[in-house]
């Protein structure tokens, strides 16, 4: 199974506000401009270049979130984490994932 798992989001956060709550959510480092990297994962959030505001079809959401799992952590605790991630994301925004085990998220 392929770990690696993209999250989009649409919300009413700009892009900092957003890239924080996450990067505090899984108690990460930022690196470069739009990666984070954690204990479980490595991720990189960006801007959706095709948003289209209020689109409910969720390729034209505001943010993209991809993420792959660290190389130490292993496959039931990584995708545990995403599960935690999208849970918390879904209190205040619309998300979806597309991955290989979104069956079970």
């Amino acid at each position: 199974m392929d770990l690696y798992c993209e999250i989009f989001v649409d919300t009413i956060s700009e892009y900092d506000d957003f890239f924080e709550i996450v990067r505090n959510f899984v108690n990460g480092q930022k690196i470069a401009l739009s990666g984070i990297v954690s204990e479980w994962c490595d991720m990189d959030i960006r801007k959706n270049k095709e948003y289209i505001p209020e689109n409910p079809d969720f390729l034209y959401w505001k943010f993209i979130i991809d993420t792959e799992s660290q190389k130490n952590i292993s496959k039931t605790a990584y995708i545990d984490n995403i599960r935690q991630l999208i849970y918390f994301l879904k209190q205040k925004n619309q998300v979806i994932c597309a991955c290989d085990f979104e069956d079970i998220i």
